[in-house]
């Protein structure tokens, strides 16, 4: 999952960050990002909108590579057995009767 993370973090900085469950710091490289490339395409700021964009990607790559916990965001089994209502099984003998 972190080869994906790492690929997908390449064209959008802080979205490989939130499939590792980085979901809060996602959405700050995210910002950052859209920050600098708004700038970029305004012209005379391209000047602060360029390195704005690569600290975004950088920030992005490096918070991927160094998660301990490279783990999808996932339902716990707790959680779904709440949700699921469980259906009794019918005996085969009481079938046949």
């Amino acid at each position: 999952m972190k080869a994906v993370a790492i690929i997908v973090n390449l064209f959008f900085p802080g979205v490989g960050t939130m499939i590792i469950g980085k979901v809060g710091v996602g959405v700050m490289q995210i910002i950052l990002g859209l920050i600098g490339a708004f700038l970029t395409f305004t012209g005379i700021l391209s000047i602060i909108g360029i390195p704005l964009v690569i600290v975004a990607v950088i920030w992005s790559l490096v918070t991927v590579a160094n998660s301990q916990t490279a783990e999808p965001i996932v339902v716990k089994q707790e959680t779904i057995r709440e949700v699921v209502r469980e259906v009794p099984v019918q005996n085969k003998e009481t079938e046949t009767s």
